[in-house]
């Protein structure tokens, strides 16, 4: 995820504050392109990582907010694929 990844994200292309559920929205829909993209599933990160498919769901929904312990945790296992293959 690049600075301006997390730019997009913050102002979710706006010059007004926007809603707080779009961010988590925005967020999700990138998660959600990183995960698939690598082809890795939700049981992969639960048995890896330990998110649960459920959570990762609502995640990736922008149903909730992601602790940003989980979000730095999932983020650093998205970027790096290669990890997921052990």
């Amino acid at each position: 995820m690049t600075k301006f990844d997390l730019y997009n994200i913050f102002t979710v292309n706006t010059k007004i504050i926007p809603p707080e559920y779009l961010y988590y929205q925005k967020l999700g829909q990138i998660l959600n392109e990183m995960r698939t993209e690598h082809g890795i599933s939700f049981m992969q990160i639960y048995d890896d990582i330990g998110i649960t498919p459920n959570e990762l769901r609502d995640y990736e929904s922008g149903g909730c907010e992601i602790p940003i312990y989980k979000l730095l945790i999932l983020l650093g296992y998205l970027e790096r694929p290669q990890l997921s293959d052990s």
